[in-house]
């Protein structure tokens, strides 16, 4: 797990940031099924700076992997031919966008249909923004990463804890009985469960592949049996952060018990971002 904890940084970025991201697909959702008072709207916009808040903090995190904070201008020089540059352009641009719709929205310059169309196009780009960050990692080089269940994880992570997130601002902004509507819970309570399906099966295949590999100095099996533990530990946060999530649909406690859902989310995704650095493999001299 030394190396695991060496990519902290990295961990707390790949985690917080796609999570972040996924709250606005819970929020477009919301807004595409449901009718909002003004009133709460004004409280949804205010709350809104939940997701905003654990984006920005990720890619705060990500600048401490960086030796130097100046080394952040050349992460695009390789834009179209880096996955790394690829996934800090399509981050920049979500984070640009998501600004972009919660400035708007606090000024309360929105109309019901601009705001629905800017929320879905930050929430589209989201999604591209998580499936990105899991293909910065495809690399010839570290064979137990190279693999697309590694950006299907990250796309069920952002889904799973987005949903969580976004019912947190939803609740917190006093919208019980709107998330107790069927058309808005059906659809998150669908789009969490498909999330966490999504990402513990991906990273299930991984953990199989892995526990195969082998190099003359190290055992795939091996790096899988170290971290074991802490995979079994995210899996269950994951599951339980959905369980919470679904419970908060109903719409009595929604805030406390979102809340309590977007915490374990994020202990879940990171315990099994820390895995996925502790199972990496490089390809050294060979793979057997």
């Amino acid at each position: 797990m030394e190396t695991a904890f060496a990519e902290m940084p990295l961990a707390l970025f790949s985690t917080l940031a796609p999570l972040g991201a996924g709250a606005f697909t819970a929020l477009a959702v919301a807004f595409l099924t449901t009718s909002f008072e003004a009133d709460s709207l004004k409280k949804i916009d205010r709350m809104t700076a939940l997701p905003v808040a654990v984006v920005i903090i990720g890619f705060i995190a990500a600048f401490f992997h960086l030796a130097s904070p100046l080394n952040a201008f050349g992460v695009l020089a390789g834009v179209g031919t880096s996955p790394l540059s690829n996934e800090i352009l399509v981050g920049c641009v979500f984070c640009v966008l998501m600004l972009v719709y919660w400035v708007a929205a606090l000024a309360g310059k929105l109309s019901a249909g601009a705001r629905k169309g800017l929320v879905v196009a930050v929430a589209l780009v989201g999604l591209v923004f998580a499936v990105f960050t899991g293909m910065a990692y495809l690399m010839d080089t570290i064979a137990s990463w190279n693999t697309p269940a590694v950006p299907a994880q990250m796309l069920g992570y952002s889904l799973a804890g987005g949903m969580a997130l976004g019912v947190l601002v939803l609740g917190a902004a006093g919208c019980g009985a709107e998330l107790a509507a069927r058309p808005l819970k059906t659809a998150v309570a669908a789009l969490a469960l498909a999330g966490a399906v999504i990402g513990l099966a991906a990273f299930a295949l991984q953990v199989s592949a892995v526990g195969a590999l082998s190099t003359p100095l190290y055992a795939g099996s091996d790096l899988v049996a170290d971290v074991m533990g802490v995979i079994v530990a995210g899996a269950v946060a994951l599951v339980l952060a959905v369980v919470c999530t679904l419970l908060a649909l109903r719409g009595k406690s929604a805030a406390a018990t979102a809340g309590v859902a977007a915490v374990l989310a994020i202990a879940g995704v990171l315990c099994l971002r820390l895995a996925f650095y502790g199972m990496q493999l490089s390809v050294g001299l060979s793979v057997l």
